[in-house]
């Protein structure tokens, strides 16, 4: 008998395979008196750090700090939070919900999904909201009174129904994501309503943009799954309208609030809530850190990461926390290619677009499915206006 040799597997390995990408997820409730610790390890991947942070956002918990570290092709991510009155996390079920939330095989399409209600009564998974049988209508263009009133009519007067949606404003610039259905039963528009209702609200901004010669952008996609989440699309919208451009450079951040104790620093913190940007190289290990001081606040680590994400940057490792009322972020980064932040010039831009990302969210308006479909005059009242609580 002939004799073949081969690799031997033991058999107690097998599982560890299986369940190798698997991200591990702790929920302690015991390290700390104030707040439970989400400690999450995982075999890194592109996108996985803001798949994670956006998931604490939407469960509607609240960061206060984070310890990120994913070189070597391994993360180990460590958040502080509570949810939005200041508890910690009892439910038992919420480490494997985040757990099958970020594995992929878990995502629509491949499987049952989990879902979750959060302390705020919100649905995240299948039975939340879903938008994937709504058209989009994504538009950016110049603020002004009435643009909300003025789109919202045209939807209205052929027969469309907003199911939900949000707007921000950022220097002088608007944007919007706005989903859409017919009003009769909310079945689906079809292809050729999409493009004719483009048209015409393509048509009602450019009449009033044309006079000041604004720049402005509509689009309306069909229904579609796996939407990009509504705040990300936000942030990308205001990005490719350049609204980071307008408005002085950004403040170097004080050095020293990154080097003294917190009960040293808590005092002096209240006058320094602007928002500000350093970026530096550590040619060593060829890292640009970015350091940024700003106002703390609820999402705020959401929309930094949503910015470095989105210019094609990066997370090595991070450690994001608060002084007081100010919050301290610091990362250390690379670009896609490998790149640092090289030149002064692509220092500016890097930095404008985090103090953007960051104060975007100051404004905006948000629209659900308990509103009426439109606004057409002072009586009628179509949304909740939310001004700097997100």
């Amino acid at each position: 008998m002939k004799y073949v040799s081969g690799p031997y597997f033991e058999p107690d390995f097998d599982p560890l395979l299986d369940r190798f990408g698997t991200p591990g997820v702790v929920v302690d409730n015991e390290t700390r008196e104030d707040c439970t610790l989400v400690k999450v390890d995982s075999v890194n991947r592109d996108g996985v750090l803001l798949e994670m942070v956006q998931l604490l956002t939407d469960l509607d918990l609240v960061i206060s700090k984070s310890y990120i570290s994913s070189d070597g092709g391994w993360l180990m991510d460590v958040f502080h939070v509570t949810d939005q009155i200041g508890r910690k996390l009892t439910d038992p079920s919420l480490p494997e919900f985040i757990q099958r939330a970020l594995v992929p095989t878990h995502r629509p399409g491949n499987g049952p999904s989990p879902r979750f209600t959060t302390c705020l009564g919100n649905v995240v998974g299948p039975g939340g909201p879903d938008v994937s049988g709504c058209a989009a209508l994504e538009f950016t263009v110049h603020d002004r009174p009435g643009l909300l009133s003025s789109i919202t009519s045209v939807l209205a007067d052929n027969g469309c129904h907003v199911a939900s949606g949000q707007a921000w404003t950022h220097n002088g610039r608007a944007a919007g994501v706005l989903y859409v259905t017919d009003t009769a039963g909310g079945a689906a528009l079809l292809p050729g309503r999409c493009a004719r209702i483009e048209r015409l609200v393509n048509a009602v901004v450019d009449a009033r943009e044309n006079v000041t010669g604004e720049r402005h952008w509509v689009r309306v996609s069909e229904p579609a799954q796996g939407r990009v989440h509504t705040e990300r699309r936000l942030h990308q919208l205001m990005h490719d309208d350049r609204d980071y451009e307008s408005g002085p450079a950004p403040t170097p951040v004080d050095e020293d609030l990154f080097s003294v104790g917190e009960k040293a620093a808590t005092a002096r913190t209240a006058r320094r809530a602007v928002t500000r940007v350093s970026i530096d190289s550590w040619e060593e290990r060829g890292y640009a850190v970015v350091k940024m001081t700003s106002r703390d606040r609820p999402r705020l680590l959401f929309d930094t990461v949503c910015a470095l994400t989105d210019m094609q940057y990066v997370v090595f490792h991070a450690t994001v926390g608060s002084q007081g009322p100010l919050a301290i972020q610091e990362y250390y980064i690379r670009h896609k290619d490998g790149r640092t932040v090289d030149n002064s010039a692509e220092r500016q831009k890097v930095s404008r677009c985090l103090v953007a990302a960051v104060e975007r969210r100051a404004t905006h308006v948000r629209l659900d499915h308990s509103s009426p479909p439109y606004l057409s005059g002072a009586d009628r009242r179509l949304v909740k206006l939310t001004r700097g609580r997100r």
